[in-house]
């Protein structure tokens, strides 16, 4: 009676190992070589995915403000400021980094 409940619960974590292919971990594990590789290329996709993101989200968020802001250019106070400010930004984006 006992072995039998053993028995079951023997399968029961067998199938959540199975169904969580601990094997193919287990593998993985003694290629270490493979295991670096695999991580570096997520490492490295993931950084790639988070700069091209963030300057989506930077470019939205400056468009966003330029177009707010260039209606408080007629400010005679502000105006001036923030017309420096959009030409600096514009002369900044047209410019290229030459090394």
């Amino acid at each position: 009676m006992e072995n039998d409940k053993i028995g079951v619960n023997l399968d029961k974590i067998a199938t959540h190992l199975e169904k969580a292919n601990f094997g193919e971990y287990a593998e993985l594990l003694l290629k270490p070589w493979k295991l670096m590789w695999i991580n570096f290329m997520a490492g490295l996709f993931r950084g790639l995915g988070t700069a091209v993101g963030m300057t989506v989200v930077f470019a939205i968020v400056i468009y966003v403000l330029a177009s707010f802001l260039s209606h408080f250019i007629q400010v005679p106070i502000i105006g001036k400021f923030i017309a420096d400010l959009v030409d600096f930004v514009n002369n900044t984006a047209k410019s290229t980094i030459k090394y």
